[in-house]
């Protein structure tokens, strides 16, 4: 299994497969113990619960953003318990159009493991086929000892993004929703608007109207006509660093290509005072 994303009939063929170690990560922002419970209640087989805060984030900090990494030792100890190497082949979904999913595939990708992939359309999608699901915990089986390091090539922090604001060679995407792109609503962070120079790419374009990836060549299309200039790098945004990853994996999942990616995103930019902040009537 080579491909980023993968199809509900494809994962229930090669759900019992040994080296398939399959994750749920469905979580509200807003309701932050729904995700577990609805697991609890029914969930793919073999899938264990990863949760987006305790378990793929560290603590807040006053200008991490929402969700900064967790400790490189303390991601590397997650993996390492759920029996994860470089022949696992990982699945993961969400029910929140991959938004979730994609944060711990890009965290994967961060430290090496290619090999994984997001549900497309998620539990709705495997649902809506009456795909069998369990309510059974599986449990943990044999523990790694890998190590591993974060790829800090791909990662952009606050600093940086206040160094290259006026830079041409760098486009910066938020994948936040127009509204709190514009500064219009804002239902999570402190202040609304956007950084100087980001243009919005709202993470749901990606998707069709059942909540599933668009063709790879209407993905390409989309991305090709932002405009920039084949030495132009880009940067994903968003709120906290989340939703910013599916912008990044429906990228490269359509040939566009690598791109870095902004951890504490909005969230961090706006909590420096001295920060430009742009908003929109």
């Amino acid at each position: 299994m080579s491909d980023l994303v993968i199809q509900p009939e494809d994962l229930q063929k090669i759900i019992n497969k040994n080296n398939i170690k399959i994750f749920d990560c469905r979580f509200n922002l807003l309701k932050k113990e729904l995700g577990y419970e609805n697991y609890l209640d029914s969930h793919i087989k073999n899938a264990h619960y990863v949760n987006l805060e305790s378990e793929l984030s560290s603590k807040v900090t006053r200008h991490s953003g929402r969700h900064p990494l967790p400790d490189i030792s303390d991601f590397s100890d997650f993996l390492n318990k759920h029996g994860i190497n470089q022949t696992s082949q990982v699945i993961i979904y969400d029910d929140e159009n991959n938004s979730m999913s994609a944060r711990f595939w890009w965290m994967l990708r961060l430290v090496g493991i290619k090999n994984c992939s997001v549900l497309d359309g998620g539990f709705k999608a495997w649902k809506s086929l009456n795909l069998p699901v369990s309510r059974s915990v599986p449990s943990l089986g044999l523990k790694e000892k890998n190590r591993y390091s974060y790829n800090d090539k791909i990662i952009v922090a606050t600093k940086n993004i206040m160094q290259l604001i006026n830079n041409q060679d760098y486009l910066l995407i938020d994948a936040r929703e127009y509204i709190r792109f514009i500064g219009k609503k804002e239902p999570i962070d402190k202040k609304a608007g956007h950084v100087p120079g980001a243009i919005n790419m709202p993470f749901k374009n990606n998707l069709d109207e059942n909540g599933k990836f668009k063709e790879k060549s209407e993905l390409l299309k989309m991305f090709q006509n932002l405009g920039q200039s084949k030495s132009t790098k880009i940067i994903n945004m968003c709120g906290s660093g989340v939703t910013a990853c599916h912008n990044y994996l429906a990228m490269e999942y359509c040939g566009f290509g690598e791109s870095k990616l902004y951890v504490g995103s909005w969230s961090a930019w706006s909590s420096h005072d001295e920060n430009k902040i742009i908003t929109e009537e």
